[in-house]
């Protein structure tokens, strides 16, 4: 990963400092959400983790509905996420690359 993706995953990820955790999805989306008239279900656990819940929040469009600072740091701290674990040393896989030009140096 180049220099400045190195600083700037870490930066993203020290917004979440402090907040409450629980055990979260990893990689939630749309297609992965299952609602009823009175339940909501997440399925496909194949990445779980104790970590802030805005991370699986942080949906397309805002769609949850998190305030927009908690929506920026979550989708800041899920791009440099997504980023860090897919990167190849070649730099050549292309949705890390387009996962780290989302996260902006704060």
């Amino acid at each position: 990963m180049p220099p400045d993706g190195v600083a700037r995953c870490p930066a993203a990820w020290a917004r979440l400092t402090g907040r409450a955790t629980c055990v979260v999805h990893g990689d939630p989306n749309p297609d992965k959400i299952r609602m009823t008239a009175d339940r909501v279900a997440v399925i496909d656990w194949d990445e779980p983790h104790v970590d802030v819940p805005d991370l699986d929040l942080a949906l397309p469009h805002n769609a949850a509905g998190l305030g927009n600072d908690a929506y920026d740091i979550a989708a800041q701290a899920q791009a440099a996420w997504e980023a860090a674990v897919c990167w190849d040393p070649s730099g050549t896989d292309q949705f890390a690359v387009r996962r780290l030009a989302e996260v902006r140096a704060i």
